[in-house]
């Protein structure tokens, strides 16, 4: 493999959470009031080092890449959006994407609404992107409806009333698509229950605007059960994983890692590619992240913190492994590193 520049040694166990610093045998460094005066950070404090690694950071996390699945999944946004404004005042269509934590449903989400409120007329809100907790009540799906269209009563009145007003307000915001969302915490249940799926299928015939449900494959048995509610959905839209063996999606996954490595250069995260895309590499990181994009970004971010807080400005291969180590195998995202064995 080449393109993947050394950082002189293998991290310690610990060294994605403390690394070492240049001046760390000087108390000064340390000190408290660095962190806590507001003022200017002196160069090679834990202040200063603090704001390079969240400057750092916070401009990966703004990277947007164009990535086909994503592309797909707005495209099926838009479709039953549309066909709901050809159909406005009829029983409208819904869509479901169900997957795995991390595969870029919000993304995708959270990128067609971008794009459609940045066309929209002033006030308006063409398409609604609503989070849905795991209480799975009918009234807090209208709150949040209520919410996001600038209600300032939107505790305020029954679920008959609240479900009147938030068919109102979408309507009067000329809303051609709600987008609800599931804030999924983790082994808990499924947030889409049956006041959820019921609020749904009554938003539906209210002829209002179509519904597209986001939410985690707990969700795909409750509504292979409601088949009312089936039956007045599109088929479903997938965003799974990539697998390294189906050849499309291993040109996607190493297409990704191309243009995240590019990206990350071009933006004056690094100063130099750190080869993610490299044979032997581009496998090893699908194994530790399983195929999925949440989980790739975020072994990435965490080799980027542990770089810049070692005072480097690039990422290196014991960067990576150092991450999978200290993000994937401590989170319980796989059980062993792959990156070891290169």
């Amino acid at each position: 493999m080449t393109n993947v520049p050394s950082a002189g040694g293998m991290p310690s166990e610990h060294s994605a959470f403390v690394p070492a610093l240049s001046n760390r045998n000087d108390p000064k460094s340390a000190r408290p009031s660095d962190l806590l005066s507001g003022r200017s950070p002196r160069p090679g404090s834990l202040a200063e080092r603090s704001e390079r690694v969240a400057k750092k950071v916070a401009a990966l996390r703004r990277i947007r890449l164009p990535y086909p699945r994503q592309l797909a999944v707005m495209a099926e946004f838009d479709e039953v959006r549309a066909i709901g404004v050809e159909m406005r005042g009829l029983p409208q269509l819904g869509m479901t994407l169900f997957e795995v934590t991390g595969c870029g449903k919000t993304t995708a989400a959270q990128q067609y609404v971008e794009r459609q409120q940045h066309a929209a007329a002033p006030g308006s809100t063409p398409t609604l992107l609503v989070r849905l907790d795991n209480s799975g009540t009918a009234r807090a799906l209208y709150v949040e409806i209520l919410s996001a269209l600038g209600d300032g009563f939107a505790m305020n009145g029954t679920e008959q009333n609240l479900r009147r007003r938030a068919l109102d307000a979408l309507g009067d915001a000329g809303t051609e698509l709600v987008i609800i969302d599931e804030s999924h915490h983790g082994g808990r249940r499924s947030g889409f229950g049956g006041e959820i799926t019921s609020s749904v299928k009554l938003m539906l015939d209210a002829g209002v605007a179509p519904v597209a449900l986001l939410g985690t494959e707990q969700a795909v048995p409750i509504f292979a059960k409601d088949r009312e509610l089936s039956g007045r959905l599109t088929a479903p839209c997938n965003l799974g994983p990539l697998r390294w063996f189906d050849e499309y999606d291993r040109e996607l996954w190493v297409g990704f890692l191309q243009a995240l490595d590019d990206q990350m250069v071009a933006d004056a995260i690094v100063s130099k590619a750190t080869g993610l895309a490299g044979e032997g590499l581009d496998l090893a990181l699908i194994e530790a992240t399983n195929g999925v994009i949440g989980q790739l970004m975020g072994t990435v971010r965490t080799a980027l913190r542990e770089a810049i807080r070692d005072g480097r400005d690039s990422v290196s291969l014991e960067d990576l492994v150092a991450a999978v180590d200290g993000w994937n195998v401590a989170h319980g995202f796989t059980e062993s590193n792959p990156l070891r064995d290169l």
